[in-house]
């Protein structure tokens, strides 16, 4: 998706992605968001890519709260059903913060980042084939070609740090 509206622009594949991956994460949103709101014609486009960027602002925070948190040992008093974590509020604080969640929860996170990378997924197809004749598009693409926009996914809650265990 990020590469998009510069190849239309007729960038080199080489400059596209140098320029790319030499931002970091949150400059990577914000390119891709530029591109289409300078570039995107279809106001429904525009709005289902900028809710899509939004989706994976959560994504990057819930799994940045799960991959930088810690065990924190259920023996100290909690419950065996939970999965404990603790971590740092913020970069800056020496503050900890504390997560409770269940297993039936952690995997409902997953099965939402999964949501995300589909719609991502079929939002690029849509991109690649609208607009183009049935037959000129590879015949295993064919299925999709006729394939709506999808409805923008709900934002999820943000996972929460308390001050307590």
């Amino acid at each position: 998706m990020h590469a998009f509206h510069w190849r239309e622009q007729k960038a080199p594949e080489e400059l596209i992605n140098l320029y790319y991956y030499s931002l970091n994460e949150e400059q990577r949103v914000a390119a891709i968001d530029k591109a289409f709101q300078t570039y995107e014609q279809d106001p429904a486009v525009k709005q289902a890519v900028k809710d899509l960027l939004a989706y994976f602002h959560w994504c990057r925070d819930t799994r940045n709260k799960l991959l930088h948190a810690e065990q924190y040992p259920a023996s100290f008093g909690g419950n065996p059903a939970f999965l404990y974590l603790i971590k740092r509020m913020n970069k800056r604080s020496r503050t900890s913060g504390y997560m409770k969640l269940t297993l039936e929860y952690l995997r409902s996170i997953a099965d939402k980042v999964r949501a995300g990378i589909v719609q991502s997924a079929t939002i690029s197809i849509y991109l690649r084939l609208r607009g183009q004749p049935l037959e000129k598009i590879d015949r295993s693409l064919r299925l999709y070609a006729s394939e709506p926009l999808p409805q923008s996914l709900p934002v999820p809650p943000p996972l929460r740090l308390t001050d307590r265990p």
